[in-house]
């Protein structure tokens, strides 16, 4: 990589893509790992990750799928979607393919059926066409033990569906079975809970959940030091402090502050105010466009009169949105305990 690619990886701020460096999870990872090594059916196993748009749900799952890949597990990253189940067998057969070899076994038709595949990780006609998912997944389980490995399922957006149904039932049964599978789910709080109050899913309230918040601005300010050294600009103390608060802790702000104050300040340039301003103003309008408008769009006008009369004292005018959203995202019965904590600290 050079030089000037590794400064444009330095912030990526697309929702989908990972910055080079993950930050301000390092707790929530770990627990994750560990629950990996722990035996199968612990709780750290399967776990289920909620947080706001912008709160660096899809990075967090993107880290977990690398780490897990080095701690040998076989991974299927997927988006929820009615047709995640078969997604979930593609992926295991696509990534777990490098570790078998692909050459057509000899086999007669009742053989291949009974072992489930024809070569690698191929079904055979007869499991390709008789088993669900269940079962397939359940052979791949066996196959991946042949190796030492153990399959990782990651789901993003998850929500209440059919397939997510098939797939959760699905896990709980290959737990039953003794089979060296996990899976971690990441969505909104609303979605979440939804899932948690499905009547088929409610063995998932024992899942481990982990809400991702706002990180601390102490460490966004340790990484835009390091990662505006490495790109060549300077930048005061004072301006690294604005930096940090004005990213209020969201991982996807600090990715759009950051691309911008690059951008924006000339190669091998000094960060003025002048900067900073143009800088923010351009990321909080990409904030507003991609965060904050799609979880306010679906409140009634009613509900938005609540959540201004909410606003604590001294909330700048950009980020009375960021605020909102902090609040309407999640299930009502917090949101008036949120709203009233908020008054008492004004």
């Amino acid at each position: 990589m050079s030089k000037e690619e590794r400064i444009q990886s330095l912030f990526q701020p697309t929702f989908g893509n990972r910055p080079e460096q993950y930050i301000g999870r390092d707790d929530v990872i770990a627990q994750f790992m560990e629950g990996l090594r722990e035996p199968v059916g612990s709780r750290n196993r399967c776990t289920l990750f909620l947080g706001q748009r912008g709160m660096g749900k899809t990075a967090l799952l993107l880290e977990l799928s690398d780490r897990a890949s080095k701690a040998n597990y076989i991974v299927a990253r997927v988006t929820a979607h009615e047709g995640m189940p078969k997604a979930i067998i593609e992926q295991f057969q696509l990534n777990g393919s490098q570790y078998f070899k692909v050459e057509k076994r000899k086999l007669t038709g009742v053989s291949a059926g009974a072992l489930g595949f024809s070569f690698g990780l191929t079904f055979s006609e007869a499991a390709e066409h008789q088993y669900g998912f269940r079962s397939k997944m359940s052979l791949l389980c066996d196959k991946f033990a042949e190796k030492g490995k153990g399959a990782l399922i990651l789901i993003d957006e998850v929500r209440t569906s059919a397939a997510m149904r098939e797939v959760a039932s699905a896990y709980q049964e290959l737990v039953g079975d003794r089979k060296n599978i996990a899976i971690a789910m990441a969505g909104l709080p609303h979605a979440v809970s939804s899932v948690l109050n499905d009547s088929v899913l409610t063995f998932l309230n024992r899942a481990k959940k982990a809400e991702l918040g706002p990180i601390s601005t102490n460490l966004i300010r340790a990484y835009f030091e390091k990662a505006f050294r490495w790109a060549g600009i300077a930048i005061s103390n004072d301006l690294l402090d604005q930096s940090a608060s004005a990213t209020h802790g969201f991982p996807y702000l600090l990715q759009l502050l950051g691309y911008y104050i690059i951008q924006y300040t000339p190669k091998g340039g000094i960060v003025t105010k002048a900067i900073l301003d143009k800088a923010g103003k351009a990321a909080m309008g990409d904030m507003d466009d991609n965060v904050f408008k799609p979880i306010l769009a679906p409140l009634s006008d009613n509900d938005k009169v609540f959540l201004r009369a909410g606003i604590p004292a001294g909330i700048s005018p950009l980020w009375r949105d960021g605020y909102h959203c902090q609040v309407a995202g999640r299930p009502w019965q917090e949101r008036a305990s949120l709203t009233a904590i908020s008054k008492t600290t004004d």
